[in-house]
This record gives structure tokens, sequence and C-alpha cells, in this order.
């Protein structure tokens, strides 16, 4: 055998020990993964450009549907088709929020799964698309996890929304993808379709579909809320609630920033005999109040989490301070009358 045939064999057999060590090493990386069955946080999440998804049912979740948003901005999702007859639908990005016109990341540590909720003590078009952060890629680990926050309250894509595919192509998929697994029906999205006509989009931190549910309030503006009724979703506003008209104060001031969580409930103070008297109480703060105006007098009372909100109720030199509140019958008001669509249900 000459010299070069003897350097050939060579080659070929360092080539073959090549090929055993990295099939070893394979070996040894399926078999951790075996061993290894929570994957914990961003072994397993899919950072990839697009995030290729099996399902939004919480109870069909596999390991393959763990993804992470983490510090991105608009992190491209799209779902795989459960067979090769089913076309596959296009990606879409998502979008944790916007501010000044600009577009936020996802928060550090939102890794988890995308899902479907269901919201039993509220109407059927309050569920939404909704993101579960978890410790780890094994299903198992949703139940212990917990819904990605956006001002105190879940981050959410509402049914709504999807409904009227407002957004574009994207939220089209959503809604394919929610059909295509009978998780929704074309009922539930034709009512939603028929609340707002114009296919305005929603804001499910302002949306309101009945009592006791959190919304939120910032207390260096107007007040408003999108009242959800049977039939229509009505703007609620009001100026005065957290704002002082006083004449030093022309047109007004709000002497406080912050914001909160509030909720409209049913009176049940002495002085309010009607059933149908609405009353608002702060939740929880999300920023605390704080006082702009040097000197200011407590004319309006800084708003107090677990309180109801108060504010002198009256006119002119007569309103005295007490909760404020809001008789949906006797009044005869466009106010009056939105807030009475959650009474009506």
């Amino acid at each position: 055998m000459n010299r070069t045939s003897i350097r050939t064999l060579a080659s070929a057999a360092a080539r073959v020990r090549t090929r055993i060590v990295l099939d070893d090493l394979a070996k040894e990386r399926r078999t951790d993964a075996v061993m290894n069955t929570h994957d914990w946080l961003g072994d397993d999440a899919q950072d990839t450009a697009n995030r290729k998804l099996g399902t939004l049912n919480a109870s069909k979740l596999q390991r393959t549907d763990f993804a992470s948003l983490s510090n991105q901005r608009w992190p491209t999702v799209s779902f795989v088709p459960p067979n090769i007859q089913t076309p596959r639908l296009p990606s879409f990005p998502l979008r944790y929020a916007k501010k000044a016109g600009q577009a936020l990341p996802f928060p550090e540590g939102t890794r988890g799964f995308l899902y479907y909720k269901k919201q039993l003590h509220l109407s059927p078009l309050a569920a939404g698309v909704r993101f579960r952060v978890t410790t780890g890629s094994h299903p198992s680990t949703f139940h212990d996890g917990h819904d990605l926050l956006l001002d105190g309250l879940p981050w959410q894509i509402p049914l709504h929304n999807i409904a009227t595919v407002v957004g574009g192509s994207g939220y089209a998929s959503l809604r394919n993808q929610l059909l295509r697994e009978s998780l929704v029906d074309e009922t539930q999205l034709e009512r939603c379709k028929a609340l707002t006509p114009n296919k305005k989009r929603l804001d499910h931190r302002l949306t309101v579909y009945t009592l006791n549910q959190p919304f939120t309030v910032d207390f260096s503006k107007t007040q408003f809320a999108l009242i959800a009724g049977n039939s229509a979703v009505k703007v609620w506003q009001y100026a005065y609630t957290f704002a002082d008209n006083r004449a030093q104060y022309r047109p007004l001031i709000r002497p406080y920033t912050g914001s909160a969580l509030a909720q409209f409930e049913r009176s049940t103070l002495p002085e309010h005999n009607s059933n149908s008297t609405l009353v608002m109480r702060i939740v929880t703060m999300l920023q605390e109040p704080e006082c702009v105006v040097p000197g200011y007098d407590g004319y309006i009372p800084v708003p107090r989490a677990g309180e109801l909100v108060h504010r002198p109720m009256g006119h002119g030199r007569g309103a005295q301070l007490g909760p404020w509140f809001c008789d949906t019958v006797q009044e005869d008001s466009d106010s009056a009358s939105i807030l009475r669509m959650l009474l009506d249900k």
C-alpha cells in the first residue's frame, strides 16, 4: 500500500471517529432533554423569528407551544396546521402595549404559553387571548403560572377585536385558529361585531361588562370607560371625578397624578334608597397619587385604595363632600343612561 492510500484511509478513519463523537453528543443531549422534564426557563423557549404554536387550548398545550416574548416589540407567531391537508394560517406580530406612538417591548421574563381565556363570571364577550408566564416549558407548569399583566390587569387580545379583524391579517389568523379548535363559534363572533358596527378597537383595560369589574382610572385626566351592554358598547365619561372646578381654578384643575384600578358597584349607603344607584370604589393603586398643586387645600380628597371615590356633590356653594354616585334611573343624563346598561343584564 502506497503512502497516498495510507493517508486516505487515515483521513476516512478520522471522519468516522468524528461522526461517532458527534452522534454520542447528540444522544447525550437527547437523554438530558428527556430527563429534564421541566425544561426550566429559557431552555426550550422559541426565540426564533417565528414561533410556531399548535394550540390556544390550555388543556392541550405541548412543550413545543412554550415561547419567549421577552424584551421584544413585535414577536411573530404562527399556528402549525394539524395535518398536511389543513392550510397554514399566516404568521402575525404580537404587541405588548403602545406609548407615545411607540410599541413597548414585552417585559423581561415573558416566557410561557399563549392561550384562550374564558371569564366565567363575565360576559362570554369578555374573553380573549392571554399569555401565561410559567417557570418552565412543560405544560404542567401552566397551573402554577400567572397571566402577563399590563397596568394591573391581564394583558389580553380581546375576542371583540379578534372578531372584527381589527389590526389586519394577524387577528384573522387568531380568529380562524379559535374556530378551528371550536373555542368560539360564529354566533359569539357575530355578537362581538354587532357591539361596535364601526369596527372600533376596544381597550380591555377600559371595557366594563358588569358591576364590580375593575378598570383603569387616571387621576390627572377625564375619566372614561367603555360600557358593554347586551347590544352595544358606549363611552361613559365624567370630567369632574378627580377635578376641582372652583372659581379660582376655572375651568378646572386635577390636583393629583397617579392611577388605579376602580370599579362601579351598587351603593349600600343608607342615603341611597334606590337599588339603581351606583358608586365608584378604588380597588388598588397602580401609581400612588401625588399632589401637583402647591399649597392645595384638599378640597378634592386624595384617592385611597379600598375606599369609595369622594368629591363635593351638588352645585355651587351648596356642594358637600361625599361619595360620588349616580342614580341611573332618576338622573336624566347620558352618563346615567349609559351606566344603566350595567343593570339591564
